[in-house]
């Protein structure tokens, strides 16, 4: 997979290869694709713990734990993005710049 030409990285199927990404590769910073009921989103990850991830934009937020993100990347409801900026709100920035 080349990652130069692919604006997101999500779970592929395919019968020689397969490339599995997991909560693991969020990190403070990253930019993120949420589905959800009503729509999607971009966020970015403000915060990552042992257990969860949370994440914050100017339609959505959410802390879920790595096996719901696991989950959310499996149905293809959670992407990371790549090269992309970040979407936290402005009076949230401050925070997120000093989590990273």
């Amino acid at each position: 997979m080349d990652f130069r030409t692919s604006r997101y990285v999500t779970r592929r199927r395919s019968s020689s290869t397969a490339l599995r990404v997991t909560a693991d590769a969020l990190a403070p910073g990253a930019t993120v694709r949420y589905h959800y009921r009503g729509g999607n989103s971009l966020a970015t990850v403000v915060e990552r713990t042992d257990r969860y991830v949370a994440f914050v934009g100017a339609e959505c937020d959410g802390t879920f734990t790595h096996d719901r993100i696991d989950r959310l990347i499996d149905d293809d409801r959670f992407q990371i993005v790549l090269e992309d900026e970040t979407h936290v709100p402005l009076e949230l920035e401050d925070v997120s710049n000093e989590l990273r």
